[in-house]
């Protein structure tokens, strides 16, 4: 699953927080209790002629008033595109077409920016005269302050700061510990915590040095619950990795189609959770999973992975 996809399900799940850390005059204005999402907005009408899909769209009354309704859109880059602002008008336009309602519309970059939180257009002119100009807002993760959100956002803003700035004095493991010790000790359900750790696993990337550091710190007693969700995050990352293996064998259509689609979906998510516990990994060690060709095999490094404090206990050296 992509990384713009598994945010999509952060901001589905966490709609309410994530306004509330970057946009608060607008959460207050919002009841939750109305929340509805809708699903699949998707739109055929662009000028390209392929169809796209809105990431996220809510709608929600409003307590103040006037407008009674409103929507709230956002989208997901990983990083800024040319022209964006035509497809953020077009998805305004659209939304606006199909349901006539006021629209708040967001754009998220996960990577890359200067600007932190901004506000983006689309203009158009003719004849030396200003047409249309169509504002949105902007969130650019990576120059916000990691402190500022570690410290006062909570369980959401210490998952998120994984993809801001961060301090260049402190130390990466003390930092992403932090992160997955908040959300380890918040009162949320298993599936919240989940995503959490997921964005903090994969935005926040550690050496393979650091990472053995860290390992080290959360085999500690004291730190039972970091210990428990990076489990649980590893045997759904586990679990998805049979489904999309699964998925694969049926495509196929047969059962050596079945079979293989099952080895390969767990090669994939065994250098995934190799990849979040150890960091980058040696040219050697992701050779060595792409050659895994028994089912048996790979159940076996999976355990070994999910113990494992350093890469070399898991036994994939050449």
């Amino acid at each position: 699953m992509g990384h713009d996809q598994r945010f999509k399900e952060f901001l589905q799940l966490f709609l309410r927080d994530f306004l509330k850390l970057f946009y608060p005059e607008v959460e207050e204005r919002l009841d939750f209790e109305t929340l509805e999402l809708i699903d699949k907005e998707l739109f055929t009408d662009f000028p390209e002629g392929s169809p796209r899909e809105a990431d996220v769209v809510a709608k929600l009354r409003n307590r103040e008033g006037s407008p009674e309704i409103v929507l709230i859109h956002v989208e997901i880059q990983s990083r800024s595109e040319r022209d964006f602002e035509v497809r953020m008008f077009g998805y305004y336009a659209m939304l606006w077409l199909r349901y006539q309602l006021p629209i708040f519309p967001i754009v998220v970059y996960l990577r890359g920016g200067k600007k932190g939180l901004t506000t983006e257009e689309y203009r158009t002119a003719l004849f030396g005269r200003e047409i249309l100009r169509f504002r949105y807002m902007a969130i650019e993760m990576a120059p916000l302050d990691a402190e500022v959100y570690r410290e006062g956002g909570g369980p959401v803003g210490a998952a998120l700061s994984a993809l801001m700035a961060q301090p260049k004095a402190s130390d990466p493991v003390e930092r992403r510990f932090s992160m997955m010790k908040q959300v380890a000790e918040s009162e949320l359900a298993a599936l919240p915590k989940f995503l959490l750790v997921h964005i903090i696993a994969v935005y926040f990337e550690l050496t393979a040095e650091d990472m053995q550091r860290y390992r080290r710190l959360v085999s500690r007693k004291e730190y039972r619950k970091v210990q428990e969700v990076e489990l649980t995050w590893a045997d759904k990352l586990i679990e998805q990795g049979r489904q999309e293996g699964a998925e694969k064998g049926r495509e196929e259509g047969r059962e050596e189609g079945r079979r293989v689609g099952l080895i390969e979906g767990k090669r994939g998510t065994l250098l995934r959770l190799l990849t979040a516990k150890f960091g980058p990994l040696p040219e050697a060690t992701s050779s060595r999973v792409e050659a895994l060709d028994s089912l048996d095999e790979l159940d076996s490094c999976f355990e070994r992975a999910l113990k494992a404090t350093s890469l070399a206990e898991v036994g994939l050296e050449s």
